[in-house]
């Protein structure tokens, strides 16, 4: 995963728990950067994980909760680096279909070994869209809080439940986004 997400989750913790938090963990957890990211490199997802899973247990929380609060915060970060075509969409649901049309096809020309997610899309009716999502990760929570940044930007309301999720031992997880 690359260092820019990192260095997102250090700003989302500490924004929301205080700088102590985040020192706190680095204290606890022996994580092979020892906590210092550089935006373009590449870390083991394993140190990912790892701070999620300490979170999770600080603070409480089901990881589901918590990757889902964090993608939300992540979409603000991510969104200016989007392509000038995806930042002019017209909607969230022009936009969501551009997640792995466009985005995630220019995200791997700049970086070629990024492990993104799959997506796949089923429009349901004008008001459900089905994500399917693929990733050996099993993110599919962080791709919920993704979502609903995204429908927040563009100042629309959803609501986002999963008829199928790798957690539950499915074959992908099937997101589904409805346009309230």
């Amino acid at each position: 995963m690359k260092g820019s997400v990192f260095n997102a989750l250090q700003e989302f913790v500490e924004t929301n728990h205080g700088l102590e938090a985040w020192d706190t963990m680095l204290n606890t957890l022996d994580l092979p950067s020892q906590g210092i990211y550089t935006s373009s490199i590449k870390y083991d997802d394993s140190e990912m994980f790892s701070i999620v899973t300490y979170y999770c247990e600080a603070l409480n929380v089901p990881a589901s909760d918590l990757l889902r609060t964090f993608g939300e915060f992540l979409f603000s970060k991510l969104m200016p680096m989007a392509p000038s075509e995806a930042k002019k969409a017209p909607s969230l649901h022009a936009f969501l279909y551009m997640v792995d049309n466009l985005i995630h096809v220019e995200v791997k020309k700049i970086y070629a070994d990024s492990n993104l997610p799959e997506f796949d899309y089923k429009d349901q009716s004008d008001q459900h869209l089905t994500m399917i999502y693929n990733s050996e990760r099993k993110l599919c929570h962080l791709s919920e809080g993704l979502i609903l940044g995204a429908a927040k930007h563009f100042g629309e309301e959803v609501s986002i439940s999963q008829s199928k999720c790798l957690h539950e031992g499915d074959d992908a997880c099937h997101i589904e986004v409805r346009f309230l």
